[in-house]
């Protein structure tokens, strides 16, 4: 049992005590005092003592703490930040066979095999070249995704700057702030997914204003050590390589340029923002995920308890109802008698 005060301010509630303690002090002193003049008896004071105690303690609010349960939803949102820079075009990547594909396209099965990993969740899609862009905010259709993925392609060699790895920071900090705000209880996942082959002359930014907001996920990496040539992407042309599609140089030796997978640059780029990494191949998909970036963070339903306060006074009222009636009835009573 604890106390609330009914006026909502101790100082309020002492003085209001005070004043009814001290009434009936000065009723009780002036009854001994005249005890043989007066008509009251000791049960009447005796009763008119209860009702200043029951007065006092409803003024201090009794108070008792109830315990409950209930089942809360925990969501989660998860968000995929994908490279779609030339060198994603280069076929030199394998993803859960030993077939050759594109980079892009073993962006494409990863992402497929990720969003089968959070039934129920939200997933928001970020691409990044020359610049980035939330294609697809946060939602809980997946078939958005599957279309986005359906339609996702390179970007075309003449408006491309380079590889700029840290270029969706912002963008996904921004979205990523936006959910938090709406959703506070929410868990944040994201996957960057991209070769780690850094090739803008400006250099990388950190991606470690994302931890705030991330509570798992992995940087992916697509390609291979040994690398590939990039092609020249017109605008509009299918993102594969193929016999006889016209390469993009190297300025330095006037070859085509070799593209290679950078683990290094990704693992850093995963620490970063609080996640792991994981080089996709043949044999490694995102089934070798560790319990801690994905399967612990599925949508799941959790129980919570809850403390809550009841001011316990109504029977103190009955009581001083009771108390209040039998005074009225006894003054009635008198005052008929003595008429």
């Amino acid at each position: 049992m604890t106390f609330v005060p009914l006026l909502n301010n101790w100082a309020a509630a002492i003085v209001f005590d005070v004043v009814v303690l001290a009434a009936f002090c000065v009723g009780l002193f002036l009854f001994l005092r005249d005890h043989g003049r007066s008509d009251s008896t000791v049960l009447d004071w005796t009763r008119r003592g209860f009702i200043a105690l029951v007065l006092v303690v409803m003024s201090l609010g009794p108070t008792a703490t109830a315990t409950n349960s209930s089942q809360v939803v925990t969501g989660t949102d998860v968000f995929f930040a994908v490279d779609i820079t030339g060198s994603m075009a280069v076929d030199d990547a394998t993803y859960g066979s030993p077939a050759k594909i594109t980079r892009l396209q073993a962006a494409k099965d990863a992402i497929n095999g990720i969003v089968s990993l959070y039934p129920g969740a939200s997933f928001a899609g970020v691409t990044f070249g020359a610049s980035a862009d939330l294609a697809v905010p946060p939602t809980p259709d997946t078939g958005a995704i599957h279309d986005w993925l359906d339609g996702l392609q390179v970007e075309p060699t003449a408006v491309s700057n380079g590889t700029q790895l840290s270029e969706p920071v912002n963008t996904l900090l921004l979205a990523m702030q936006k959910v938090h705000q709406e959703h506070p209880n929410n868990t944040i996942v994201l996957y960057f997914i991209s070769d780690g082959d850094q090739t803008s002359a400006v250099p990388q930014a950190s991606f470690s204003p994302l931890r705030q907001f991330v509570d798992a996920g992995a940087a992916l990496g697509v390609g291979s050590a040994a690398g590939g040539k990039v092609p020249y992407i017109a605008a509009g042309a299918v993102t594969s390589a193929q016999d006889g599609d016209e390469w993009i140089d190297d300025p330095k030796t006037h070859q085509p340029a070799i593209s290679k997978e950078d683990p290094k640059n990704l693992q850093q780029i995963g620490e970063q923002f609080g996640g792991t990494s994981l080089m996709l191949d043949a044999t490694s998909t995102v089934s070798k995920l560790t319990p801690d970036t994905s399967h612990s963070y599925l949508v799941e339903q959790t129980r919570r308890k809850h403390s809550q306060r009841d001011i316990t006074v109504w029977p103190y009222a009955m009581a001083l109802s009771l108390l209040c009636l039998w005074e009225l009835g006894i003054d009635f009573y008198r005052q008929r008698r003595f008429q």
